[in-house]
């Protein structure tokens, strides 16, 4: 009988490698991968600097939501633990990805299942509404530079009406009928909602972990643009602010591995509106797709010093 979990980790990988094959067949991979090696090396080191900075400001994120759920966790674990979670999500195509790990690995050092699950989930919750809201705020400065972007425009304003109305369907969630709270999904969301509440509602913890999260988007938008300077692409920084969080929200689609194909495919899209070939585009893409998978390297020694060598109990803890 098929797995299923491994059948869904192979058609990842194929979707990945087809969709990168057509872009670097359409828009010139030999000229992109021309452009790789000859990037600058100083931009390059300064790329991967960001790098090290984004995990850290991955920690820090998830520990101002850990703290809002009056769940604090240790530093060292919470730094260890997003290691750990950038190594699965950049390396490895394996059906428990780094969220997941980085969750098992809080439960198994002493959380309680429905904080470690949470946290984790409110901290997805945060990151995404904090891209959305980073593109709006750019729009009003950069929406003018745009070719042929009206349909941008118009989809940002659509995206943060879903992202602001999901999040508030979510701290709502225990407001369901309670002929419905004897079952163990309905009753774990209302204490998902409860958590919300305490993570988006409180000024002090929203404005923390909104603060985190637009943060590392302004730093991997940052690290795009040095890695366009390297690889002597003309953007600006602003392009990259309003241009690449859309990138990052489109690689998070569960269809790929690490994002890879996904995150080529909207580079080449969105990038054409201020003028970037596809080619360029296509070569930033995969160079910062690089440069995260090196700086996520350290997850593994990490990993390895966890005393869990494999990924079964973490791949079954996903499907709890």
């Amino acid at each position: 009988m098929i797995n299923r979990r491994r059948l869904g980790v192979f058609l990842k990988i194929v979707i990945s490698v087809a969709l990168v094959w057509v872009l670097l067949s359409a828009f010139g991979g030999e000229d992109a991968l021309k452009r790789l090696i000859d990037v600058h090396p100083g931009w390059l080191l300064v790329a991967i600097g960001l790098g090290v900075v984004q995990v850290i400001i991955g920690g820090l994120r998830w520990r101002a939501v850990m703290v809002a759920i009056d769940t604090p966790m240790a530093s060292a674990l919470v730094f260890r633990f997003t290691y750990i979670g950038a190594f699965f999500n950049q390396t490895l195509p394996s059906a428990a990805g780094g969220d997941a790990v980085r969750t098992y690995l809080a439960y198994k050092s002493g959380l309680k299942l429905g904080p470690a699950v949470n946290g984790m989930v409110l901290d997805r919750v945060a990151t995404v509404l904090a891209l959305v809201v980073l593109v709006a705020m750019m729009m009003p400065f950069a929406a003018d530079g745009l070719v042929g972007g009206d349909w941008f425009a118009r989809s940002v304003w659509v995206v943060l009406a879903v992202a602001l109305g999901g999040t508030a369907v979510i701290m709502f969630l225990d407001r369901l009928p309670a002929t419905l709270q004897r079952f163990r999904i309905v009753a774990g969301a209302g204490l998902l909602a409860n958590d919300a509440r305490r993570v988006f509602l409180r000024p002090f913890h929203s404005t923390t972990v909104m603060a985190w999260a637009l943060l590392g988007h302004v730093n991997l938008s940052v690290l795009a643009f040095v890695l366009a300077r390297g690889l002597s692409v003309d953007v600006t920084v602003m392009d990259c602010l309003l241009l690449f969080p859309p990138v990052l929200l489109a690689q998070t689609l569960p269809i790929s591995v690490a994002g890879w194909g996904v995150r080529e495919g909207a580079m080449v899209s969105l990038f054409a509106l201020v003028g970037v070939s596809g080619e360029s585009a296509l070569a930033i893409s995969i160079l910062y797709g690089i440069v995260l998978a090196l700086i996520s390297l350290p997850g593994a020694a990490f990993w390895l010093a966890s005393g869990t060598r494999t990924l079964q109990e973490a791949e079954a803890f996903s499907q709890r």
